[in-house]
């Protein structure tokens, strides 16, 4: 802590504490930026049944103080309250209630694959399989431009990414005429198919420049640790675990993490290879414009052999389509007629 300063402070906008062993050094910096710190919520960890440590966080003055071993989603809790996030602050007001619903219970979704991710513990699949019947009814019911409104506004990257992913699996899959359980199932995968980010530092998925070698290798590794993190969870569906694990193979067998070929892949898998790559083609990045469809297309069709040709001739027949993206009147004047 003897780095801490009101330079150090910044524009935090909730202050953590951490009073382990913490030095007299350290206590007197913090003691020198206290009004700068104090500025915003303070939250101080402390084993309540060490009497030094709770004489120190009461010297500092008003924190919230917890328990050191307070549970990961009590924490995180408790910040996002301190913080007062309003996910949908940002979201434009012609976004439709169901999009704005549906979006919000996808993050909700995604909150608690890190929880589990992190703390070992199972994956909700009530809320997983809610969150996808909800995404894939707001896309089927006003189309992708308002779902795009909405998840465009997310503060993180990777949780975006997600719910796009999760989005166009959504309304490919209806267009290719699947199942309704297939075309929920895909949804659910596309929100499940990066948990393994949860395993990397935000510092890198989060880096507001382009990549070193080093960092791109521990990028790739993303699908290894989905395989570590879904493998003992009996109660994710061996399909959703594939497409978490295999949506960076490719049909040639020059994809990773482990060079399957055509016939290792199933179809889900192959959706949403294509929804993935079309998805990070179209993002804005830290360090790049977004490209436009046209272009992402054109990226997609060089990609050959890699990709499922005939899926992929349907995929840009879809988006190339001038409705696409628009609101699908005809089922939403039949939900309205129900």
């Amino acid at each position: 802590m003897t780095d801490v300063s009101s330079r150090t402070v910044g524009e935090a906008r909730v202050a953590i504490i951490e009073l382990f062993e913490a030095s007299d050094a350290g206590l007197a910096a913090l003691t020198t930026a206290w009004d700068s710190i104090a500025e915003n919520p303070v939250i101080c960890l402390i084993s309540k049944k060490n009497r030094r440590e709770v004489i120190q966080a009461a010297a500092l003055g008003k924190t919230d103080v917890l328990e050191r071993d307070t549970p990961l989603a009590v924490l995180v809790r408790k910040i996002k309250s301190a913080m007062a996030v309003d996910l949908a602050a940002h979201v434009p007001s012609s976004v439709p209630a169901e999009t704005l619903e549906a979006f919000q219970k996808g993050n909700a979704m995604l909150e608690s694959l890190a929880f589990s991710a992190t703390e070992g513990s199972k994956i909700q699949m009530n809320l997983l399989n809610e969150s996808a019947i909800e995404i894939l009814s707001a896309v089927t019911l006003y189309g992708i431009s308002p779902w795009l409104d909405a998840i465009h506004t997310h503060h993180s990257a990777t949780y975006s990414h997600s719910l796009m992913v999760a989005g166009m699996a959504g309304i490919f899959s209806r267009h290719l005429g699947w199942s309704e359980a297939d075309c929920q199932q895909v949804v659910a995968g596309g929100l499940v198919h990066d948990i393994g980010k949860m395993r990397i530092p935000l510092t890198i998925l989060d880096k507001p420049d382009k990549l070193t070698d080093e960092e791109r290798l521990l990028i790739e590794k993303h699908p290894n640790f989905s395989r570590d993190i879904l493998k003992p969870r009996l109660e994710v569906p061996a399909d959703i675990k594939r497409m978490a694990i295999q949506h960076h193979e490719y049909l040639d067998a020059t994809g990773y993490p482990d060079g399957l070929a055509a016939d290792k892949l199933t179809p889900k898998v192959r959706l949403m290879t294509i929804c993935d790559i079309f998805s990070a083609l179209t993002e804005t990045r830290s360090y790049r414009e977004c490209l436009p469809t046209r272009v992402a297309v054109e990226i997609l069709k060089k990609m050959g052999a890699k990709l499922d040709q005939d899926m992929l001739v349907q995929f840009c027949d879809m988006v190339l389509d001038r409705s696409f993206g628009n609101i699908n009147l005809d089922r939403v004047r039949a939900a309205a007629d129900v």
